[in-house]
């Protein structure tokens, strides 16, 4: 009798790894084409939107990794804000910039799907982060008389106080006679 309840015990544990097993192995893992972030050209501690396209069964949760470096590191605080399902795959989310002085980000996602979390870090993004400038263009060498633009900062000023002092001359010239 113990030795047929033993075997009984054996075959149901056998059995309730099997189907664990198989659950686990059938289990799809989410998967998506493409992260699209907005604005192209995100300007340091601003907000960047991010919009992606995710396939697999019983999407839970998506999380979006945004990890600010510069050109000697990476920040260890790194982002991590939760995205909304806005259609039927496509799911949403907005960060904000923290760091003054990042130069580019890593951004990678994290999916809940049939309770369990897919960390999808090797799979990971980049994208640079521009300096915003005074006049309105981003990154590159746009604005305050850096190289590549037409603007001189200054010049203009030089100009006008030249014309002011030429005025103020033949005004006191006409004066005195």
């Amino acid at each position: 009798m113990k030795k047929t309840l033993k075997n009984a015990l054996i075959a149901m544990l056998t059995i309730c790894l099997f189907l664990s097993v198989v659950a686990i192995a059938s289990a799809e893992k989410p998967n998506y084409e493409e992260i699209i972030w907005s604005p192209e050209e995100p300007t340091r501690e601003s907000e960047v939107s991010f919009t992606v396209e995710i396939t697999g069964d019983d999407i839970e949760e998506v999380y979006v990794r945004v990890e600010e470096c510069n050109d000697q590191f990476c920040y260890q605080d790194i982002i991590n804000e939760s995205m909304t399902n806005t259609m039927d795959n496509t799911w949403e989310g907005t960060v904000t910039l923290i760091h003054d002085d990042t130069t580019y980000c890593t951004v990678w996602l994290e999916i809940l799907s049939n309770e369990t979390w897919f960390d999808f870090k090797d799979s990971k993004i980049t994208f640079d982060v521009f300096e915003e400038t005074g006049n309105g263009d981003n990154g590159g060498n746009g604005g305050n008389g850096e190289n590549g633009t037409n603007d001189t900062p200054g010049f203009e000023l030089i100009v006008l106080v030249i014309s002011i002092i030429v005025a103020i001359s033949i005004y006191k010239k006409k004066r005195i006679r």
